[in-house]
Formats: structure tokens, C-alpha cells, sequence
């Protein structure tokens, strides 16, 4: 880049970052349960850097300079840069294909009174940070954005098809075809289930105990002679159990208002 170049954009990434950091009182470790509202952030500690964008910031001149006869910006996923500061920080950015101009369509720029066309490939830069990898410490806000970068879906994890035929046999429950229920089982039911094997909410309590704290809230769930839980062919009606086994569903305790939450962590 050029010097005048250089400059805007290291000032572009400090006021981002200036942007990302100030006001956060406060960082959640990350579990998949919660989603941070204004002044938190979540992190990923011991995150492993196999891109090596540390490195990368610390010796730029032993990365492979841009060719477009090579590399191809259609390619990119993330813009990504140090400090301007100083300091062992990597400010990154999402990269999407909108903020690609590309020479095979017909982009203009306006210069001297008049329209010409750009001839050759550029991008845009993005108005916020995605993250920052604060040594070994991955702050984000959005998972969902995140992991469009980086590999960190062991951070997020899904039950596999093993599992959630493991699940579909636990001894409190019963399903007409366990085949069909881990053909069928989407992402988010994989995820729920993943959940709920994790906490063990089926071996600590007792099936009547399960069903009668459902009626509270209005939620029937069905049992066979066996005092087993039907899991429902009705994926509606198998979210809604699903969510009640891991615990979405909570009760103020000062209004006695009855909620469904898709957020939550451990309180203090």
C-alpha cells in the first residue's frame, strides 16, 4: 500500500477498535448458550491459531505478496490486521462478497467530470470489527459471523449421528423409528440434544418429575405404558420438548410470567 493508503486504514482499524473494546464491562467465556447484549462480549480462551495470523502481523513481509494473476480476492473471507498501537492484538474483519469490485462486471468511479470504468479488481473495507485475538484469547459477539472465518466448530458442537442415536435409546425415552429420528434430526435439533447430554438432565430426574414440571408450563409431554417419554415425529412438537429438556423455559420469579428464552448462562 501507499504511505497515504498505509495510514487511513491503520486509522480505520484503530477507531474499530476503539469501537469494539470501549464500554465492554464484561467478557463471557463462550458455550454456545448465550448471546451478549450491549457492553459484553464473548471469548474463546486457549484459542488455537492455526491460521497464524499472529505470525502474520509480526513478520508481514514473509507472506506472499498479492498477485491477481495467482490469488483470486473472491477467495477472501476475512481482512485482518495488527494493532496500529502496537501490542500482540489481531483486529479482524469479515470479508463478503459485496464489497467485492470486480473487473467482470462493470464497475465506475468518477473522476475529472467524468464516469470510467475500473479495470482492475479492488474491495471495500468493512465499517466494524468481527473479532480480536487478544494473544490467545478470541473476543467476538456473533458466533454465527465467526465461525464463517474461522474453524471453531468444536466450540459449537452438534451431536453426531452415533450420538443422537444414543440419545433416541437413553431409558426414559422412546421413539417409533430411531433411523428415521437421526435421518431427520436437523442442526438445531443435534444442537439441543448435544445440550442435553452434556448437562444429564435425563439421569438426574426422575420421568414423572420431567413430565409433571412440563405441565407448568402448558407442555404436554406424551409417555407409553412403560412410563417412557415419546419423542414426537412432529418437529414443532419435538423442538418444544427438546427446548424444555435443556431448559429454555423459566418463570419470573417476580411476576410469576412464564417465558421462553434462547439466551442464557449461569447467574453469579
Amino acid at each position: 500500500m501507499s504511505q497515504a493508503l498505509q495510514d487511513s486504514v491503520q486509522g480505520l482499524f484503530r477507531n474499530q477498535r476503539n469501537a469494539f473494546l470501549n464500554g465492554i464491562a464484561e467478557t463471557i467465556d463462550f458455550d454456545g448458550r448465550y448471546r451478549p447484549d450491549e457492553g459484553e462480549l464473548l471469548v474463546i480462551k486457549n484459542f488455537v491459531d492455526v491460521d497464524g495470523l499472529v505470525d502474520s502481523v509480526k513478520n508481514p513481509l514473509g507472506i506472499e505478496q498479492f498477485d491477481p494473476k495467482v490469488h483470486s480476492l473472491e477467495t477472501v473471507k476475512a481482512i485482518f490486521a495488527g494493532c496500529p498501537d502496537g501490542g500482540d492484538q489481531v483486529l479482524v474483519q469479515l470479508f463478503e462478497q459485496r464489497r467485492l469490485i470486480a473487473t467482470k462486471s462493470i464497475a465506475l468511479f468518477f473522476s475529472g467530470n467524468l464516469f470510467d470504468r475500473i479495470t482492475e479488481s479492488g474491495l471495500t473495507l468493512d465499517s466494524k470489527l468481527l473479532a480480536v485475538l487478544d494473544g490467545t484469547d478470541l473476543k467476538f459477539q456473533s458466533f454465527h459471523f465467526l465461525r464463517r472465518v474461522f474453524d471453531v466448530d468444536d466450540h459449537f458442537k452438534e451431536a453426531t449421528s452415533a450420538e443422537v442415536k444414543l440419545f433416541a435409546a437413553h431409558e426414559k425415552l422412546m421413539t417409533a423409528d430411531a433411523a428415521a429420528f437421526e435421518a431427520t434430526a436437523s442442526s438445531t435439533v443435534r444442537r439441543k440434544i448435544a445440550l442435553i447430554l452434556q448437562s444429564g438432565v435425563l439421569d438426574k430426574h426422575p420421568t414423572d418429575h420431567i413430565v409433571a414440571t412440563a405441565k407448568t408450563f402448558k407442555l404436554e409431554i406424551k409417555t407409553t405404558q412403560e412410563g417412557k417419554i415419546e419423542l414426537p415425529e412432529n418437529q414443532t412438537d419435538l423442538r418444544r420438548l427438546l427446548r424444555f429438556l435443556d431448559e429454555d423455559y423459566y418463570e419470573s420469579p417476580l411476576t410469576q410470567t412464564q417465558y421462553v428464552s434462547n439466551s442464557k448462562r449461569v447467574a453469579d
